[in-house]
C-alpha cells in the first residue's frame, strides 16, 4: 500500500523531497523563497502546495509517486468520546519537542463509537491504536485481540486510555493515563515524532 502524500512537510521532509539538506531548506524559508509557517513549538512547516508552487519556480523536478516511499507515514486511530482526551493527544502529536530532522507524517482518525472503530481499524489499517476503556458499547479487549489477529494490523500498537494508572489489561501494548501528558504520548510513539495531518 503507497502512502498518503503529506499535505504539511518539516524542513526535513521536504529536503528529503527536494534532494537538499534540511539547512538549505531553512535558508530558502529564511530568504522568503519558499513560503513557511511556525507552529507553537517554533518548527517550521510547509504546505505541500507552497513547495509544489517553489519546486516549479526553482527547477526543481519532483515526481510525488517517486518520492513518497522516502517520507513514512504513520497511522493512529484514537476511539474515546472525550474531546479533551483527543485534543491533547493531537497537540502531543503536532508540537512532539524532537529534533526537526527526524519529524514524518501522521494519519489521524477518530471515533467515538464500536461501529466507525471497527470500519476504521479495517480500512484505514492504522499504526497505534488509541482506545478509551470505558468507552460505552465497545468490548475493548475483543478490539484489542482482534486487531492482533487481522494481517492487516498485527504490526499496530494498541494503546489502552484509563483513569485507573494501576490497570493494564493484557491485550494492551502500554496505557495512557488521564490527565493525558505530551510526555506519556511521545514516550509510546517514540522514535516517530509526528505531524498532525488532516
Amino acid at each position: 500500500m503507497v502512502p498518503k502524500i503529506p499535505d504539511v512537510f518539516s524542513t526535513h521532509t521536504a529536503a528529503r523531497f527536494c534532494r537538499v539538506t534540511p539547512m538549505t531548506i531553512i535558508r530558502w524559508v529564511e530568504e522568503s523563497r519558499i513560503r513557511a509557517y511556525k507552529t507553537p513549538g517554533g518548527h517550521r512547516r510547509i504546505m505541500r502546495a507552497d513547495l509544489e508552487d517553489f519546486c516549479r519556480r526553482a527547477g526543481i523536478p519532483f515526481i510525488w509517486e517517486d518520492r513518497v516511499e522516502l517520507d513514512q507515514v504513520r497511522r493512529l486511530l484514537i476511539i474515546d468520546d472525550d474531546k479533551s482526551v483527543i485534543d491533547a493527544i493531537l497537540d502531543a502529536l503536532v508540537d512532539s519537542g524532537g529534533s526537526e530532522d527526524a519529524q514524518p507524517s501522521w494519519e489521524v482518525e477518530h471515533t467515538d463509537n464500536a461501529f466507525d472503530a471497527g470500519r476504521l481499524v479495517s480500512s484505514f489499517r492504522p499504526d497505534f491504536v488509541f482506545v478509551d476503556l470505558q468507552l460505552a458499547g465497545v468490548d475493548v479487549a475483543r478490539m484489542a485481540r482482534a486487531i492482533r489477529t487481522d494481517p492487516a494490523t498485527t504490526h499496530a500498537r494498541v494503546v489502552a486510555i484509563t483513569s485507573d494508572g494501576s490497570y493494564r489489561p493484557v491485550e494492551f501494548d502500554d496505557v495512557l493515563n488521564r490527565p493525558i501528558a505530551k510526555r506519556a504520548v511521545r514516550r509510546i510513539t517514540d522514535p516517530i515524532p509526528i505531524i498532525k495531518s488532516t
